[in-house]
């Protein structure tokens, strides 16, 4: 099935068949929590600069003691909240989620309209805290505004700032050491 004409639900404009977000009132403009599991919504927007995150208010009590707490944009609490090695960041697909795979799925969060592949990053715990390494997903990671090469280690210091193609987060941590 081909899409002629995207048409926002919200102001009932017509946007480009491959819009994400729709250009005169700027909500997104398919359901975010349809997944279609055969591929990654390709975003071509520029995503946003992360202006004022830092000035984010979180509750530090729920950071777990030698755990990791990762929060979205315009919530207070955490998505996920862990303890584990290993936290792989993307979308839920009957073809792609391993059973025994620690994923934070994102598909309910509008993940799949962002730009989030299914296995987009991951974040690996180390002696010295945290670090990230992109998947080789459809639309990129950026650490602190500095886009990451795919399958490259990173270090992520606590209260970094992360996008998932245009999807934004933050963490907090604590290592005991």
């Amino acid at each position: 099935m081909n899409v002629v004409e995207n048409i926002c639900l919200v102001c009932k404009e017509s946007n480009e068949p491959d819009a994400v977000l729709c250009q005169h009132c700027g909500t997104i403009l398919e359901d975010p929590s349809v997944d279609s599991g055969t591929s990654t919504k390709r975003t071509h927007l520029p995503a946003d600069i992360l202006e004022g995150v830092e000035d984010w208010s979180v509750d530090e009590a729920v950071v777990p003691e030698n755990g990791i707490a990762v929060y979205l944009d315009g919530e207070f609490s955490p998505v996920h909240i862990d303890s584990s090695e290993e936290i792989v960041i993307g979308r839920k697909s009957g073809k792609t989620a391993k059973l025994s795979e620690n994923l934070l799925d994102l598909s309910a969060r509008g993940g799949y309209g962002l730009g989030v592949s299914r296995r987009h990053m991951v974040i690996l715990r180390t002696e010295q805290g945290y670090e990230v390494l992109d998947l080789g997903s459809s639309n990129g990671t950026w650490l602190n505004e500095m886009r990451l090469a795919p399958h490259k280690h990173y270090p992520l210091e606590n209260g970094s700032h992360l996008r998932l193609g245009k999807m934004r987060m933050f963490v907090r941590y604590r290592h005991s050491k």
